[in-house]
């Protein structure tokens, strides 16, 4: 009977010990990762900082929308919606859709 115990105690120790290991490596497998990532989140944000938003310089003279290019976006609409094969029909108002 000591020595069922004995094995079971000492099958018991090797599983634990086995677990211990098994944990550790993933802790350190997973910081690893996470260096990784972290990296790689550094680096695309170093690329990204140096041509984000870059706006020509013939439109960062309107920093607000005015009358005139309010003007030309609405052409410009109409331009696009002409070139269409099938025109969008204008919108319908609340107003209009109660009459």
């Amino acid at each position: 009977m000591e020595l069922l115990g004995a094995a079971l105690s000492s099958v018991a120790s090797i599983i634990f010990f086995t677990m211990v290991a098994a944990c550790t490596f993933k802790a350190f497998h997973i910081a690893s990762t996470l260096s990784e990532m972290k990296e790689l989140l550094a680096d695309i944000k170093r690329n990204t900082n140096s041509h984000a938003f870059a706006e020509p310089p013939s439109t960062a003279v309107l920093s607000s929308p005015t009358v005139s290019s309010l003007d030309s976006a609405e052409n410009l609409l109409r331009a696009v919606t002409a070139e269409l094969d099938h025109p969008v029909p204008p919108a319908r108002t609340e107003l209009e859709r109660k009459s």
